[in-house]
C-alpha cells in the first residue's frame, strides 16, 4: 500500500494543534473497511478503546471503534502515545471532522502541551497506522522504543535545534569563528516550536 495517511499542513495555536490530514485512495477511510487492520491496531495499543469520546454518542472509543473514521482513530493513537509519555498532562481526547469540499480529508485537532510532543506523536501514529492497514507483517512496531525516542526529542529539543541550526550555517558558509556567537533555540525555531502560524508539511 502507498502512504496511507499524508500530513499535509498543522497549525499550531497556544492551545490546540491542528493538521490537515488526507487518507490515499485505496486505503480504508472507515475501521470497519479494514477490521483486521483495526485489530491490529487495538492488540498494540488496548488501552485505547478507554479514551473519552466526546463527539460521539458513547462515552468511550470502546463503542465506536469499530466503525468509525481512519482519521478519528489517527486521533486517538497519537493521545495514547502522548499519554505514555508522561509529558502531556491529562490529555484524553481530541476533535476529528471533516473537511468540505476535500474528499478524503479531515481535520485532527489535539490538546498542545508542547507542540514537539504533539507533532512526533503524531508523525508515529500515522506510522502505526501505515503498519496495521497494510497487513501487520512482523516485525510489529516497538511502542516502547517509540515512546521513549518522542520522549527523549521533546526533551532534547533545543539542543536539536541548536544542532540543526549550526549544521544549516556551516552548510551556506557562514562564519563559525570564536567571535561569532552559537544559535539560539529562538533563532532555530521553527514556526511550530514558537506556536506561531501555519507549517506545511
Amino acid at each position: 500500500m502507498a502512504q496511507l495517511i499524508d500530513i499535509r499542513r498543522v497549525a499550531v495555536a497556544p492551545q490546540h494543534f491542528t493538521a490537515r490530514v488526507t487518507i490515499a485512495n485505496g486505503g480504508p477511510l472507515t475501521t470497519d473497511e479494514d477490521l483486521v487492520g483495526t485489530t491490529h491496531v487495538y492488540n498494540l495499543l488496548p488501552d485505547i478503546v478507554e479514551h473519552a469520546c466526546l463527539g460521539d454518542a458513547s462515552e468511550t472509543f470502546r463503542d465506536v471503534m469499530g466503525a468509525t473514521e481512519v482519521a478519528h482513530l489517527l486521533e486517538h493513537v497519537t493521545i495514547e502515545l502522548m499519554a505514555r509519555t508522561g509529558l502531556g498532562g491529562d490529555v484524553s481526547c481530541g476533535r476529528t471532522w471533516e473537511v468540505a469540499g476535500e474528499p478524503r480529508t479531515y481535520d485532527v485537532q489535539l490538546a498542545c502541551p508542547d507542540d514537539v510532543l504533539v507533532s512526533s506523536a503524531l508523525s508515529s501514529a500515522a506510522w502505526i497506522l501505515q503498519w496495521a492497514y497494510s497487513g501487520g507483517a512482523d516485525p510489529k512496531p516497538d511502542v516502547d522504543a517509540i515512546v521513549a525516542g518522542i520522549r527523549d526529542l521533546v526533551q532534547n529539543a533545543e539542543q536539536i535545534a541548536e544542532r540543526e541550526a549550526a549544521r544549516d550555517a556551516a552548510e551556506q558558509g557562514a562564519p563559525d569563528g570564536p567571535d561569532e556567537p552559537a544559535a539560539s533555540a529562538e533563532d532555530a525555531a521553527t514556526p511550530a516550536q514558537t506556536g506561531e502560524g501555519e507549517l506545511e508539511a
